[in-house]
């Protein structure tokens, strides 16, 4: 089993800054004070996980696309890619941007809920594309892009590339899912 050590101890204090920081900021949508296992384990490398944290923070926190459809991305590549953790870390920002227990369940089935507009079921099929390594079919593109714009499909596909390297730190060194997160059902685990 790879595991990675919890460097908090060791951080220098200008990492340790960065460390807090990153935590501060997601706290509100996680509802958690401590930093995620996945940011923590990168903090291995204090430099690519600033970078990496930094980029996470713009696109959960000042990107284009509305938090629904951040979440219905987030979680919709987490089920695509067999992620729990990251289905797990994204209940709760999903409920608090509006996303209904009934989609999330859907989303978790593979579905795509006939009951979202078309512009959010563009995105669904997007996010499938991408994680099928195809491109994404034109006539979906072009539903993203009259919602959101270009800047809006765009930030879609770098949502997909976020959350695959925070599922490969996952995968990659065995890093569990925290205690008081939702359990992932069976064939996220």
């Amino acid at each position: 089993m790879a595991q990675l050590p919890d460097p908090t101890d060791q951080l220098e204090a200008e990492d340790k800054a960065i460390f807090d920081r990153m935590a501060s900021v997601r706290a509100h949508a996680e509802g958690r004070a401590r930093l995620g296992e996945v940011y923590v384990r990168m903090f291995n490398n204090p430099a690519l996980a600033g970078k990496v944290g930094a980029l996470g923070e713009h696109l959960r926190f000042h990107g284009t696309l509305p938090d629904d459809i951040r979440e219905l991305i987030i979680l919709r590549f987490a089920t695509r890619q067999g992620s729990g953790y990251e289905w797990s870390h994204h209940q709760r920002p999903a409920q608090q941007a509006g996303v209904s227990a009934d989609t999330i369940a859907e989303l978790t089935a593979g579905a795509v809920p006939a009951t979202l507009p078309n512009a959010s079921q563009a995105v669904l099929q997007a996010v499938d594309a991408v994680t099928a390594k195809r491109s994404i079919p034109s006539g979906i593109q072009d539903r993203i892009v009259a919602a959101y714009g270009e800047a809006g499909v765009v930030e879609l596909v770098v949502l997909c590339g976020l959350y695959a390297t925070m599922s490969y730190m996952v995968f990659a060194f065995d890093i569990p899912i925290e205690d008081g997160l939702p359990t992932p059902p069976d064939p996220l685990r």
